[in-house]
């Protein structure tokens, strides 16, 4: 049903220039001006009618011919806003964490990062988990913006850029309190595939470093994890972990348009309606029923949504 990975995040912004110019000159990533969201998109996140206008721009990886895992930036006019994940620790819960992408050379682009005043949870750091082997760094710019940035040894990734300028975005990570009802809901209700589910135990790394658990309790802490990816090519999707010895707040209500942070997950499949039926049917709620709506770049789209049980949007549609 889902024909690839994840097409774009929507991240909502204060400044659209203020995060397009370090993914520009830091990342590698290209912007495409876009004209403002179509007036349907008001209803399909809830926008108060106080909204003047949706501004918003596309940041593609530079070699994104299909624009997959894009980045697109939204700015809401006239509007009260709060950050969704404000002063945000690793173990607060709610809403959705980070998107991932591939580097060839993490420390490079991180170094770049930090001249635009990005910092992180924790320096680069080599670690092992599951099948993988990696040099990853969780780098954090503004308005609840964060980026796993991952250097693979093992297995490698092609095609990437000497300089270490960003692959797509091919997958997100969301911290949760229920992991449990997380996996049910990916799973069973959305029908995504299971690639791997572990604890880490009894191990500083990758949590001292790369998600900022203070010692002792970055040994001590264990970490459930789960990878989903849809139904078709392409290996990311969603990431579930839920640190099950330290809790933090619950951000899930703030989560939502046209507060600040990563906004929703994008997919596109093949039928939305259908999908949208499929999702009722096993048991699944969706937050905004099939609709017609004018989507820049890609033209006219039927799409719809749904919500995590930690509220994570997940919007699909289908041209």
């Amino acid at each position: 049903m889902i024909s690839n990975g994840i097409q774009e995040a929507v991240v909502s912004t204060f400044d659209i220039d203020r995060l397009a110019i370090p993914l520009e000159q830091a990342c590698g990533y290209r912007r495409v001006a876009l004209p403002d969201a179509d007036p349907d998109q008001w209803t399909a996140w809830s926008v108060p009618s106080s909204c003047t206008r949706i501004e918003q721009a596309l940041l593609v990886p530079d070699d994104g011919a299909t624009k997959l895992g894009s980045l697109r930036l939204v700015k809401f006019h006239g509007v009260e806003q709060k950050v969704m994940r404000s002063s945000q620790r690793t173990w607060d819960t709610g809403g959705i964490f980070d998107v991932d992408m591939f580097s060839a050379d993490v420390d490079a682009v991180y170094r770049r990062l930090q001249r635009h005043g990005w910092t992180a949870f924790g320096e680069p750091v080599d670690y092992s988990e599951a099948h993988f082997s990696v040099r990853q760094v969780v780098a954090v710019g503004p308005d609840g913006l964060v980026l796993a940035i991952i250097q693979r040894y093992e297995p490698p990734v092609e095609g990437l850029a000497a300089d270490g300028a960003l692959s797509p975005v091919f997958n997100s990570t969301q911290m949760v309190a229920d992991f449990d009802a997380a996996m049910q809901f990916y799973g069973d209700i959305l029908g995504f595939k299971l690639r791997v589910e572990f604890t880490v135990e009894d191990v500083v790394e990758p949590g001292a470093d790369v998600l900022g658990l203070p010692l002792p309790q970055a040994k001590s802490a264990r970490r459930k994890l789960a990878m989903f990816k849809p139904h078709g090519p392409g290996e990311g999707g969603v990431e579930l972990i839920e640190n099950m010895d330290m809790r933090g707040r619950r951000c899930d209500t703030d989560c939502v348009a046209p507060n600040v942070g990563i906004l929703s997950l994008r997919f596109e499949v093949d039928d939305a309606p259908a999908y949208a039926s499929q999702i009722v049917e096993r048991g699944g709620t969706l937050l905004v029923a099939p609709m017609a709506m004018t989507l820049a770049p890609f033209g006219d789209v039927t799409i719809f949504s749904v919500r995590s049980p930690e509220g994570a949007i997940i919007e699909f549609y289908s041209r």
